[in-house]
């Protein structure tokens, strides 16, 4: 799953040069970044952040600069690093620590200037870098961590930043002196030191940042187009597959109208708790693999959210993470980079975690309050909305014959969000309304407040027909809310349940190191908790299922070997 963050109102900020100056300047800002010798053996390592600023005005108690403590369950260093200075003029500024309420998906911590500023603000910290697995549990992979002698980072976790909104000129430099012969540095603005696009600091929050003995595909790497990097020694050659990523991003680009040809990096990182995820970042992905994961299996998950780089919109969740499952695996089968079957699996995988589920019914409006306490909620706006997708597209190509379908609909919103024009919930149903009329409203309407949403038998081509399959249901043995927070202490355990069968207890406290979501979607796969009772720690494995349901799934029809099955 995706979280952005976007900041609207970004005003320009002239500001005197130098004193007596008659020239108007930009503000500025110049960011270094000097990662520390990394101890593989421990995982751990630091980065020295240096953040220089023309000119940072705050009066006394104001807010001088922020970062997250907690963003989308992920802890980031706000809490842990060490060394923090900032002086300008005058001398050093004393900073105040005023946290916010742990509540939400992101809570800060603010540092307030003791005293008012002048002139240029320089501040200096050391940021940690510890792979220790988070004992929040399942989140983005945005923290600090060391791989291969190397670093690498989202800005959202450790780049402290202003609170504002005026655009800046900055600069990103990097000291490599302190990581192996023939390191390098990348970011999601280019290769090395670079100076980004004018605009607010806070498109920091949304870089990818990677530095040390780094593998490329392509070898050569163009400041335009696909580039991805990774280190270290993943469980399976990234470079395959990275290649079939670029031919992807190839293809998307024409199929999304793109004239241009915009950078895009893949980084690549290891990840102890939530492999296979990822989220979609400025003009790059950062994807995650665990010890046993194959490159095969993160192919949907690339495509997922290579398609956000073009589905930019103001609709809720249900829209943006809607599109990308149905796209997920409908472009890359059109582009002759998936075959019949590997579009099945895909559509399958998603049809079997939605049809099983038995909180499907949950209204949209409930999903973000609950988001991170279960995932059968945290799932919906991707599983419904993929099928609601298909849906719609079914009816819009039977309503006209063929000549149209949803894709016409997703394009429009995307000139519109390009030309700044509406493109929320509300324009999005009027594009339906004049294809479908108020029955358009009305499905629209129908997902909104939780209505099964099932495709016809041949919404998916020609080659293709539904079908049942019985499965169990995903279903933990204890309340779900057991998981969420640092300290996991399990709650309403089910008699009878797996959970119980294996010897879970009330009031186990325990860690775990899988997706939960796709545990959820594979019906196989079992899970393993680290328990702590009564002093003693142990692990205690078992499949996390139910009782067995009724569920759509969709298979090869009989005799369309000779057919063109994309459509």
């Amino acid at each position: 799953m995706t979280l952005s963050m976007t900041f609207g109102g970004v005003a320009a900020a002239l500001i005197l040069t130098a004193p007596g100056a008659a020239a108007l300047a930009q503000p500025a800002l110049a960011v270094v970044l000097k990662p520390g010798r990394m101890d593989e053996a421990k995982g751990q390592g630091s980065l020295a952040v240096e953040l220089r600023f023309s000119e940072l005005p705050a009066s006394v108690g104001a807010p001088l600069l922020s970062l997250p403590l907690v963003i989308a369950n992920t802890a980031t260093v706000a809490d842990t690093l060490t060394g923090l200075t900032a002086a300008d003029d005058a001398g050093p500024i004393p900073l105040v620590v005023k946290d916010d309420p742990a509540t939400g998906l992101v809570w800060s911590r603010h540092w307030l200037a003791g005293r008012a500023t002048r002139g240029p603000v320089v501040v200096r910290y050391l940021a940690p870098v510890d792979n220790t697995p988070p004992t929040r549990g399942s989140g983005p992979p945005y923290a600090l961590r060391t791989e291969g002698g190397g670093v690498s980072g989202v800005g959202n976790t450790f780049v402290l930043l202003p609170e504002e909104k005026i655009a800046r000129k900055i600069t990103l430099r990097w000291d490599l002196a302190d990581l192996p012969k023939g390191s390098t540095a990348t970011s999601s603005f280019g290769e090395g030191d670079v100076a980004l696009p004018d605009g607010p600091a806070s498109q920091l929050a949304s870089t990818v940042f990677m530095a040390g003995p780094m593998k490329r595909e392509p070898g050569v790497v163009s400041e335009t187009g696909f580039s991805s990097a990774w280190m270290g020694t993943p469980p399976f050659d990234p470079a395959p597959l990275m290649a079939w990523t670029n031919r992807l991003h190839g293809w998307m680009s024409g199929f999304f109208q793109d004239k241009t040809v915009p950078p895009y990096r893949v980084f690549l990182r290891y990840n102890p708790i939530n492999a296979g995820g990822g989220t979609a970042l400025t003009r790059s992905f950062l994807t995650t693999y665990g010890a046993d994961t194959k490159g095969e299996s993160l192919k949907g998950t690339l495509s997922h959210e290579m398609v956000h780089t073009w589905t930019d919109s103001d609709a809720g969740q249900w829209y943006g993470e809607g599109v990308a499952v149905h796209y997920q695996g409908l472009l890359p089968f059109r582009a002759g980079l998936l075959s019949p079957q590997e579009f099945l699996d895909d559509l399958n995988e998603t049809a079997r975690r939605y049809y099983a589920n038995p909180l499907n019914d949950t209204p949209d409006a409930e999903i973000a309050p609950r988001f991170w306490e279960d995932t059968r909620i945290r799932v919906l706006p991707y599983d419904r909305g993929g099928l609601y997708f298909a849906v719609l597209d079914g009816r819009i190509r039977k309503a006209t014959g063929g000549k149209r379908s949803v894709d016409d609909l997703v394009l429009e919103m995307n000139h519109r969000f390009a030309a700044g024009r509406r493109a929320d919930d509300a324009a999005w149903i009027a594009l339906v309304v004049r294809e479908l009329g108020e029955d358009g409203r009305k499905l629209h309407e129908g997902m909104m407040a939780g209505a099964l949403m099932l495709p016809e038998p041949d919404d998916f081509g020609p080659c293709f027909t539904r079908t049942t399959a019985q499965v169990r249901r995903f279903e933990l043995g204890f309340e779900p809310k057991s998981l969420v927070g640092t300290t996991k202490t399990i709650r309403g355990l089910i008699a009878g349940s797996e959970a119980a069968k294996a010897g879970l207890k009330d009031g186990d406290v325990v860690t775990y190191a899988v997706a939960m979501d796709a545990v959820q979607g594979d019906p196989d796969q079992t899970l393993t908790l680290k328990v702590t009772r009564d002093g003693k720690t142990f692990p205690l494995t078992y499949l996390p299922r139910g009782e067995a349901t009724s569920v759509y799934q969709w298979a090869r029809k009989p005799g369309t070997e000779s057919l063109k099955c994309v459509y």
